[in-house]
Protein backbone atom coordinates (compact mmCIF):
# COMPACT_ATOMS: atom_id res chain seq x y z
CA UNK A 1 0.00 0.00 0.00
CA UNK A 2 1.40 3.32 -0.76
CA UNK A 3 0.96 7.03 -1.28
CA UNK A 4 1.25 8.51 -4.66
CA UNK A 5 1.34 12.01 -6.36
CA UNK A 6 2.49 12.38 -9.96
CA UNK A 7 6.28 10.90 -9.74
CA UNK A 8 6.35 10.71 -5.46
CA UNK A 9 5.46 7.93 -3.50
CA UNK A 10 4.95 6.89 0.31
CA UNK A 11 5.06 3.34 0.96
CA UNK A 12 2.99 2.59 4.04
CA UNK A 13 3.41 -0.88 3.54
CA UNK A 14 5.70 -3.17 3.91
CA UNK A 15 7.44 -0.39 5.96
CA UNK A 16 8.50 -2.24 9.18
CA UNK A 17 11.78 -2.29 8.47
CA UNK A 18 11.53 1.67 9.00
CA UNK A 19 8.99 1.35 12.29
CA UNK A 20 6.23 2.23 10.63
CA UNK A 21 3.63 -0.51 11.08
CA UNK A 22 -0.03 -0.02 8.88
CA UNK A 23 -2.43 -0.64 11.71
CA UNK A 24 -5.96 -0.32 10.14
CA UNK A 25 -7.00 1.16 7.04
CA UNK A 26 -10.91 2.33 6.78
CA UNK A 27 -12.65 3.12 3.30
CA UNK A 28 -16.49 2.13 4.02
CA UNK A 29 -19.42 2.38 1.40
CA UNK A 30 -19.42 5.94 -0.83
CA UNK A 31 -22.48 8.17 0.93
CA UNK A 32 -25.98 7.25 -1.30
CA UNK A 33 -26.75 10.99 -2.74
CA UNK A 34 -30.40 10.49 -1.93
CA UNK A 35 -33.11 12.01 -3.80
CA UNK A 36 -36.47 11.05 -2.81
CA UNK A 37 -40.12 12.69 -1.53
CA UNK A 38 -43.14 11.91 0.52
CA UNK A 39 -46.23 10.09 -1.78
CA UNK A 40 -49.20 12.84 -1.84
CA UNK A 41 -51.52 11.23 0.15
CA UNK A 42 -50.39 7.73 0.56
CA UNK A 43 -47.53 5.68 2.45
CA UNK A 44 -44.02 5.20 1.57
CA UNK A 45 -42.09 8.15 -0.76
CA UNK A 46 -40.91 8.16 -4.49
CA UNK A 47 -38.17 7.21 -4.45
CA UNK A 48 -35.70 8.59 -7.52
CA UNK A 49 -32.18 7.97 -6.17
CA UNK A 50 -29.77 6.20 -8.84
CA UNK A 51 -26.15 8.03 -7.93
CA UNK A 52 -23.70 7.82 -4.82
CA UNK A 53 -21.61 10.41 -3.51
CA UNK A 54 -17.88 10.80 -1.69
CA UNK A 55 -16.67 8.15 0.56
CA UNK A 56 -14.25 8.36 3.80
CA UNK A 57 -10.79 6.87 3.92
CA UNK A 58 -8.08 6.90 6.65
CA UNK A 59 -5.37 4.96 7.81
CA UNK A 60 -3.72 4.42 11.67
CA UNK A 61 0.09 4.10 11.87
CA UNK A 62 2.04 2.65 14.71
CA UNK A 63 5.34 4.58 14.54
CA UNK A 64 8.51 3.52 16.27
CA UNK A 65 11.11 5.42 14.49
CA UNK A 66 11.40 8.73 13.77
CA UNK A 67 8.49 10.11 14.38
CA UNK A 68 8.68 13.73 13.46
CA UNK A 69 10.25 12.59 10.04
CA UNK A 70 7.00 9.91 9.48
CA UNK A 71 5.26 12.98 9.84
CA UNK A 72 6.98 15.62 7.44
CA UNK A 73 6.90 12.34 4.87
CA UNK A 74 2.95 12.32 5.43
CA UNK A 75 2.68 16.26 5.43
CA UNK A 76 3.35 16.33 1.48
CA UNK A 77 0.67 14.52 0.74
CA UNK A 78 -1.80 16.32 2.89
CA UNK A 79 -2.24 20.14 1.87
CA UNK A 80 -5.48 20.46 1.15
CA UNK A 81 -5.24 21.55 -2.73
CA UNK A 82 -2.78 17.89 -3.42
CA UNK A 83 -5.37 15.10 -4.40
CA UNK A 84 -2.93 11.72 -3.87
CA UNK A 85 -3.59 8.23 -4.60
CA UNK A 86 -3.80 5.62 -2.02
CA UNK A 87 -3.09 2.63 -4.38
CA UNK A 88 -3.53 -0.84 -2.89
CA UNK A 89 -2.62 -4.56 -3.37
CA UNK A 90 -4.46 -7.30 -2.01
CA UNK A 91 -4.03 -10.84 -3.06
CA UNK A 92 -7.80 -11.22 -3.49
CA UNK A 93 -7.68 -8.74 -6.88
CA UNK A 94 -6.35 -9.31 -10.22
CA UNK A 95 -4.50 -6.02 -9.91
CA UNK A 96 -3.82 -3.16 -8.04
CA UNK A 97 -6.48 -0.73 -7.25
CA UNK A 98 -6.54 3.19 -6.40
CA UNK A 99 -8.28 5.45 -4.96
CA UNK A 100 -8.20 9.73 -5.28
CA UNK A 101 -7.94 11.46 -1.95
CA UNK A 102 -8.09 15.18 -0.62
CA UNK A 103 -7.49 15.59 3.38
CA UNK A 104 -10.46 15.84 5.99
CA UNK A 105 -7.86 15.57 8.93
CA UNK A 106 -4.09 14.73 10.14
CA UNK A 107 -3.94 13.79 14.41
CA UNK A 108 -0.56 13.10 15.49
CA UNK A 109 -1.22 12.91 19.47
CA UNK A 110 1.58 13.61 21.93
CA UNK A 111 0.84 11.00 23.98
CA UNK A 112 3.61 8.30 24.33
CA UNK A 113 3.07 4.18 23.11
CA UNK A 114 3.83 0.96 24.45
CA UNK A 115 5.87 3.28 27.08
CA UNK A 116 8.57 3.83 24.66
CA UNK A 117 9.30 8.08 23.98
CA UNK A 118 9.96 7.49 20.42
CA UNK A 119 6.65 5.33 19.32
CA UNK A 120 3.80 7.31 18.25
CA UNK A 121 0.64 6.79 16.85
CA UNK A 122 -0.50 8.64 13.84
CA UNK A 123 -4.17 8.66 12.01
CA UNK A 124 -5.02 10.65 8.55
CA UNK A 125 -8.29 10.68 7.05
CA UNK A 126 -8.89 11.90 3.68
CA UNK A 127 -11.94 11.97 1.16
CA UNK A 128 -12.56 10.12 -1.76
CA UNK A 129 -14.23 13.04 -3.67
CA UNK A 130 -15.09 10.08 -6.94
CA UNK A 131 -16.31 7.53 -4.25
CA UNK A 132 -14.99 4.65 -5.97
CA UNK A 133 -11.40 2.17 -6.57
CA UNK A 134 -10.28 1.91 -9.89
CA UNK A 135 -7.64 -0.05 -10.92
CA UNK A 136 -4.29 1.43 -10.94
CA UNK A 137 -3.12 0.58 -14.91
CA UNK A 138 -5.45 1.87 -17.52
CA UNK A 139 -6.59 -0.09 -19.82
CA UNK A 140 -7.26 0.57 -23.58
CA UNK A 141 -9.11 -0.45 -26.68
CA UNK A 142 -8.80 0.35 -30.15
CA UNK A 143 -12.77 0.11 -32.38
CA UNK A 144 -11.99 0.87 -35.99
CA UNK A 145 -14.12 2.89 -38.29
CA UNK A 146 -17.72 1.47 -39.93
CA UNK A 147 -16.59 0.58 -43.41
CA UNK A 148 -19.14 3.06 -45.80
CA UNK A 149 -20.80 0.88 -47.90
CA UNK A 150 -23.23 3.30 -49.34
CA UNK A 151 -22.18 2.54 -52.78
CA UNK A 152 -22.58 -1.37 -52.41
CA UNK A 153 -25.46 -2.82 -53.76
CA UNK A 154 -27.02 -3.00 -57.42
CA UNK A 155 -29.65 -1.26 -59.39
CA UNK A 156 -32.17 -1.82 -62.02
CA UNK A 157 -32.02 -3.10 -64.67
CA UNK A 158 -29.49 -5.59 -63.95
CA UNK A 159 -26.47 -6.90 -66.08
CA UNK A 160 -25.91 -10.50 -66.04
CA UNK A 161 -23.71 -12.53 -64.94
CA UNK A 162 -24.46 -10.33 -61.25
CA UNK A 163 -21.42 -10.57 -58.73
CA UNK A 164 -21.54 -9.63 -54.84
CA UNK A 165 -18.26 -8.13 -53.38
CA UNK A 166 -18.21 -9.04 -49.41
CA UNK A 167 -18.61 -6.14 -47.16
CA UNK A 168 -18.11 -4.80 -43.53
CA UNK A 169 -21.05 -2.67 -42.28
CA UNK A 170 -19.66 -2.22 -38.87
CA UNK A 171 -16.55 -1.64 -36.48
CA UNK A 172 -18.35 -3.01 -33.50
CA UNK A 173 -15.72 -4.27 -31.46
CA UNK A 174 -16.73 -6.65 -28.22
CA UNK A 175 -14.83 -4.63 -24.80
CA UNK A 176 -15.36 -6.01 -21.51
CA UNK A 177 -15.29 -3.63 -18.28
CA UNK A 178 -13.85 -6.02 -15.34
CA UNK A 179 -15.34 -3.47 -13.02
CA UNK A 180 -18.06 -3.47 -11.00
CA UNK A 181 -19.56 -0.42 -11.63
CA UNK A 182 -19.93 1.76 -15.09
CA UNK A 183 -16.45 3.26 -15.74
CA UNK A 184 -15.84 7.15 -17.29
CA UNK A 185 -13.22 7.17 -20.09
CA UNK A 186 -12.12 9.27 -22.37
CA UNK A 187 -11.63 8.34 -26.10
CA UNK A 188 -9.84 9.69 -29.25
CA UNK A 189 -11.66 9.95 -32.71
CA UNK A 190 -9.59 9.46 -35.36
CA UNK A 191 -10.19 10.74 -38.87
CA UNK A 192 -10.64 10.77 -41.77
CA UNK A 193 -13.63 10.97 -41.38
CA UNK A 194 -17.13 13.79 -40.51
CA UNK A 195 -19.44 13.84 -37.96
CA UNK A 196 -17.33 11.10 -35.72
CA UNK A 197 -20.30 8.76 -33.12
CA UNK A 198 -18.76 6.43 -30.65
CA UNK A 199 -22.29 4.42 -30.16
CA UNK A 200 -22.74 1.64 -27.37
CA UNK A 201 -24.87 -0.69 -28.87
CA UNK A 202 -25.33 -2.27 -25.48
CA UNK A 203 -26.84 0.48 -23.83
CA UNK A 204 -28.40 2.26 -27.16
CA UNK A 205 -26.70 5.40 -26.24
CA UNK A 206 -24.29 7.69 -28.35
CA UNK A 207 -21.83 10.55 -28.70
CA UNK A 208 -22.65 12.14 -31.94
CA UNK A 209 -20.89 15.03 -33.40
CA UNK A 210 -22.67 17.16 -36.47
CA UNK A 211 -21.02 17.38 -39.84
CA UNK A 212 -19.68 20.55 -38.98
CA UNK A 213 -16.20 18.35 -37.53
CA UNK A 214 -14.48 16.64 -40.22
CA UNK A 215 -11.22 15.34 -39.03
CA UNK A 216 -8.29 14.55 -41.40
CA UNK A 217 -6.26 11.88 -41.42
CA UNK A 218 -3.83 12.09 -37.96
CA UNK A 219 -6.40 14.49 -36.72
CA UNK A 220 -8.19 13.49 -33.44
CA UNK A 221 -10.82 14.90 -31.24
CA UNK A 222 -10.29 13.46 -27.51
CA UNK A 223 -13.51 13.03 -25.37
CA UNK A 224 -13.26 12.71 -21.93
CA UNK A 225 -16.99 11.50 -20.74
CA UNK A 226 -16.30 12.91 -16.39
CA UNK A 227 -15.23 16.07 -17.50
CA UNK A 228 -17.94 16.26 -20.16
CA UNK A 229 -15.18 17.48 -22.83
CA UNK A 230 -14.26 17.36 -26.57
CA UNK A 231 -10.94 18.57 -27.37
CA UNK A 232 -9.43 18.74 -30.67
CA UNK A 233 -5.93 17.23 -30.63
CA UNK A 234 -6.54 16.99 -26.32
CA UNK A 235 -5.89 20.71 -26.27
CA UNK A 236 -8.37 22.79 -24.14
CA UNK A 237 -8.01 26.04 -26.02
CA UNK A 238 -9.49 24.01 -29.27
CA UNK A 239 -12.69 22.88 -27.91
CA UNK A 240 -15.40 20.75 -30.14
CA UNK A 241 -18.12 20.48 -27.65
CA UNK A 242 -19.84 22.94 -29.98
CA UNK A 243 -20.07 20.40 -32.57
CA UNK A 244 -21.47 18.01 -30.15
CA UNK A 245 -25.20 16.65 -31.49
CA UNK A 246 -27.03 17.37 -28.03
CA UNK A 247 -30.27 16.30 -29.28
CA UNK A 248 -28.60 12.72 -29.76
CA UNK A 249 -26.17 12.76 -27.46
CA UNK A 250 -25.49 11.28 -23.55
CA UNK A 251 -22.01 11.10 -21.51
CA UNK A 252 -22.48 7.14 -21.28
CA UNK A 253 -20.56 5.07 -19.49
CA UNK A 254 -18.58 1.75 -19.62
CA UNK A 255 -21.32 -0.97 -18.28
CA UNK A 256 -19.91 -3.65 -15.92
CA UNK A 257 -19.37 -6.92 -18.31
CA UNK A 258 -19.48 -6.69 -22.18
CA UNK A 259 -20.20 -3.80 -24.18
CA UNK A 260 -20.55 -3.67 -27.80
CA UNK A 261 -18.74 -0.81 -29.49
CA UNK A 262 -19.34 1.35 -32.31
CA UNK A 263 -17.39 3.62 -34.17
CA UNK A 264 -19.71 5.28 -37.12
CA UNK A 265 -18.42 8.46 -38.55
CA UNK A 266 -20.85 9.54 -41.49
CA UNK A 267 -18.79 8.97 -43.76
CA UNK A 268 -15.12 7.57 -42.78
CA UNK A 269 -12.12 6.66 -44.86
CA UNK A 270 -10.01 3.39 -44.56
CA UNK A 271 -7.33 4.47 -41.42
CA UNK A 272 -10.26 6.10 -39.33
CA UNK A 273 -10.47 4.51 -35.53
CA UNK A 274 -11.36 5.30 -31.75
CA UNK A 275 -8.72 4.46 -28.86
CA UNK A 276 -10.86 4.31 -25.78
CA UNK A 277 -8.82 4.52 -22.78
CA UNK A 278 -10.66 3.41 -19.00
CA UNK A 279 -10.37 2.11 -15.55
CA UNK A 280 -12.91 -0.64 -14.71
CA UNK A 281 -14.19 0.68 -11.51
CA UNK A 282 -15.28 -1.15 -7.92
CA UNK A 283 -17.37 0.19 -5.05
Amino acid sequence: MSLQDGAREMVLLPRQSDGIFLQGLSAPMPEVREVSENRTEDDGVRDETMLFGSRAVSIELLVTQDPRGVEDELARYLHPRVRPFLVVEDDGWSQARRIRLRVSQFDKPLELDLARIDARKISVGWVAPDGIWEADVAAEETVVADVDTSGDGFSLPVTLPLTLTATQETGASLLTNLGAVPSHFTAKLYGPCTAPSLVNETTGEEITFTSGLTLASGEYVEIDTRERTANLLSNAATTRLHLIDFTSTSWWQLQPGLNQIRYAPAPSEPGAAAIITYRPAWL
